[in-house]
């Protein structure tokens, strides 16, 4: 038998059921959010600078830029280039001398046309992001200038280096208005990487 009740469950059921479907629907779209989150963005490279009596040394170390015995530029060293050729154009107007260097494996003459063409490949990239070319020299040191001992690995990994000097240019004008995160000091990360060994061989 009916009761008065009776007419109204379907209605109530009715609102029950839209209510369920928008509760469902606030999760979906909440669970698609959090799953379309863009990814944490990389945090920007360092560049280590180093005031010396010509100007500012930007150096890039061999494993950043080139695989080993290679003068192909690495993809990770398109940030690092970036970086330089933003700072080239943006902050300074001196020229740029690009300076390759080895550690003593392999001959002589091996190690001097290595570094010649290393800082070449650097000298095309920064040209490509933009620095004039009549502003890029290049030149090739191969193995006779180490700032650190060929005796070990880490000593000959932090010798195959290209150095970017801007010439007669100052750290703190370079840096003047930029981030603090966004550059180190060359020489304290060398110290820091071979210890005291770099004050006994008196490299500097």
């Amino acid at each position: 038998m009916s009761t008065p009740f009776d007419t109204h469950l379907p209605l109530a059921q009715t609102r029950w059921a839209r209510l369920l479907a928008f509760l469902l629907f606030l999760a979906l779209v909440s669970c698609l959010g959090a799953c379309t989150t863009a990814p944490e963005a990389k945090p920007p490279v360092k560049l280590a600078l180093g005031q010396v009596d010509r100007g500012v040394v930007i150096w890039l170390p061999d494993n950043v830029l080139f695989d080993f015995g290679s003068h192909t530029l690495s993809p990770e060293a398109d940030e690092h280039l970036r970086e330089v050729a933003r700072l080239a154009t943006d902050k300074t107007q001196a020229q740029l001398s690009l300076e390759g260097h080895t550690d003593n494996v392999g001959s002589e003459a091996f190690n001097q046309a290595l570094s010649a063409r290393r800082a070449e490949a650097v000298a095309a990239a920064l040209k490509r992001l933009g620095v004039p070319e009549a502003r890029l020299k290049t030149v090739g040191h191969g193995l006779s200038q180490p700032i650190a001992p060929n005796d070990s690995d880490i000593g000959r990994r932090l010798n195959r280096r290209v150095e970017i000097v801007v010439l007669n240019e100052t750290v703190a004008h370079l840096t003047e208005g930029e981030p603090a995160n966004r550059f180190e000091d060359a020489f304290a990360r060398l110290k820091a990487e071979l210890g005291e060994r770099i004050e006994a061989q008196g490299f500097r």
